[in-house]
């Protein structure tokens, strides 16, 4: 089979499917592709809320509960304890296949009846108190964190799959401790400020440097210790430097923030993070195998267009998933086989169009089930009858396809339209992915959350008047609600986050969790690549002129970073 191109019939742009590409959808039985991997990104990820938390209650015990569900999304939400309960039953919403109808139509239907669970954690069962995160799983006193597992005292967070006391930070992926407003660190330890860094210790403002303790500032240091700006200085001279800095002071962190951003960028940049992987495109790639298109993966093999994603194989466009095999097209697939198109579904096989299905086997078209086998619309149907009824139902979905309010065509093998997505395209990281205005949003017919919760102007204690060190606050700040410098949000500190801030030395923040996760994500580079040359042209690194190397990276060529392939890039560092 040879490779082909098609035109997006989204955004009308020409992609290719390459022959591996075709052999994947062959072997997992569904067609391929109608959408570039661009737009089947942004549609997966419009079915994710990441950020936006709402204040509602139980539509079953009544109980105040955090849901990632806003109040106008007319969706019945549940407490995790109620939903997991069996004082309801998710069949009792089943439904007869109307061959009337749209699929699509028709589902949206139904995940419009049945009960959503308020915000996906698994608190009380294999984590503790962890209430107010999302996506969280197998941890230990976790607060307003976004996408990870086996954690323990983690705040303000996204996705961190390993680690204790880590704050403000994302992309942690192994055994970290006190780690804070860090980005891809691994193994360290009282870590501050920093990004791609190994192994670091004591340390702030760090940019790729590995095994180094006392170091300040700096960028491609390997094996050093009491170094600023890439200078090695005596112990007593750099803790004079460190002295002289205030980082225990809200102003004295903004100076060195400015002044590190200004100090890396004269330095060049590896076209991408990849780790002990082969067989590779993408970005943050760690020990993998065959992965293509993909940005923040680890432990993978054979899996193309998937982004924040774990110990996975043979798996095509997934997102913020681990653990499974044969699984595409998913946002959050876990412990599954055989998952397509399925949303917070896990721990099941051989499943298909489900949404916050659980243990669960041959299920098609299915929104809340538990530990069942061979249903369809959350109705149930012994092994022959679902056997026989399911290929007339996805006959049905090519003969009947729904039409989008764009044109876009959606017949089986299509991931959902962003349209019937139960949250605002702003609430989303589509939204990062590919900004568009609100009047964008609503020309296409998807849905803005004009009603995003927040509180503004009820500030107790404004920024101005927050002491400048950490050494000067009280206890008193608990009590006190605080404006964020950038949005105006009104935001609060708790007793856990006080307590981290005094033992790392870190002024109180004036940014709210938003604020800084934006900020944080604005340091990330897109989830797209660019074909470029090496920008190197030092004739000490064998060859005359300008670098003759190629390659994919994520760095776009009006970016201003200096981008070197791996072999120029390695005889730069220390």
């Amino acid at each position: 089979m040879q490779a082909e191109t098609r035109k997006c019939q989204n955004c009308k742009a020409d992609f290719t499917i390459e022959p591996n590409d075709f052999g994947f959808y062959e072997r997992i039985k569904v067609p391929s592709p109608t959408f570039c991997p661009d737009c089947r990104r942004q549609r997966r990820w419009a079915w994710r809320n990441n950020v936006s938390l709402y204040n509602r209650k139980c539509d079953l015990c009544e109980k105040s509960v955090i849901s990632i569900y806003s109040p106008n999304s007319g969706l019945t939400i549940y407490c995790n304890k109620c939903w997991w309960s069996d004082k309801w039953d998710p069949k009792g919403y089943g439904v007869d296949y109307d061959f009337s109808k749209p699929f699509f139509v028709q589902f949206r239907e139904l995940l419009q009846r049945v009960p959503q669970m308020a915000i996906v954690n698994d608190d009380g069962i294999a984590s503790l108190n962890c209430e107010y995160s999302h996506d969280w799983w197998f941890s230990k006193n976790c607060y307003m964190c976004l996408s990870g597992w086996y954690t323990e005292n983690v705040m303000y967070s996204y996705f961190i799959l390993a680690g204790k006391y880590i704050m403000d930070s994302m992309i942690i992926m192994t055994e970290t401790e006190y780690i804070y407003e860090c980005i891809n660190c691994t193994h360290g330890y009282q870590l501050k400020n920093s990004q791609y860094s190994r192994a670091c210790i004591n340390s702030q403002f760090l940019y790729d440097c590995q095994d180094c303790s006392d170091c300040f500032m700096c960028f491609g240091l390997r094996h050093k210790k009491y170094h600023f700006k890439n200078v090695e200085y005596s112990k007593e001279e750099y803790n004079k430097i460190i002295s002289d800095y205030r980082l225990n002071t809200f102003s004295g962190v903004e100076k060195a923030q400015k002044e590190y951003d200004e100090f890396i960028l004269k330095y060049p940049r590896r076209y991408a993070w990849i780790k002990q992987s082969t067989n590779y495109s993408g970005d943050i790639v760690s020990y993998s195998k065959n992965v293509k298109d993909s940005y923040v993966a680890k432990n993978c093999e054979n899996c193309r267009y998937c982004d924040s994603v774990a110990d996975m194989k043979d798996s095509f466009d997934m997102t913020t998933s681990g653990e499974l095999s044969e699984c595409y097209e998913c946002i959050v697939g876990d412990h599954s086989q055989l998952n397509h198109f399925g949303v917070f579904s896990v721990k099941s096989q051989d499943i298909q169009y489900t949404q916050h299905c659980h243990n669960c086997k041959h299920s098609f078209g299915c929104v809340g089930l538990r530990n069942t086998n061979y249903v369809i619309f959350n109705k149930q149907y012994s092994k022959e009858e679902y056997q026989k009824l399911l290929p007339k139902v996805i006959e049905h979905m090519n003969q009947m396809p729904y039409k989008d309010k764009a044109g876009n065509v959606y017949k089986y093998g299509e991931f959902y339209p962003i349209e019937q997505s139960p949250f605002g395209y702003n609430e989303t990281f589509a939204q990062t992915l590919i900004p568009l205005s609100r009047e964008e949003v609503l020309k296409r017919r998807y849905k803005w959350q004009d009603s995003i919760q927040r509180t503004i102007g009820k500030e107790t204690l404004k920024p101005e008047d927050i002491p400048e060190s950490i050494n000067d606050i009280k206890d008193s700040i608990l009590e006190e609600v605080l404006a964020c410098v950038d949005c105006g949000r009104n935001y609060k500190i708790v007793v856990n986050e006080l307590n981290f801030y005094r033992k790392m030395k870190i002024p109180i923040p004036r940014r709210c969790f938003h604020c800084r996760h934006a900020a944080r994500l604005a340091r990330m580079n897109p989830f797209k690549l660019w074909h470029r040359q090496c920008m190197c042209t030092l004739t000490t690194h064998d060859h005359l002129s300008r670098c003759p190397n190629e390659f994919e990276t994520s760095y776009a060529p009006e970016q201003p970073e200096i981008v070197y392939c791996e072999k120029c890039y390695q005889k730069e560092v220390y």
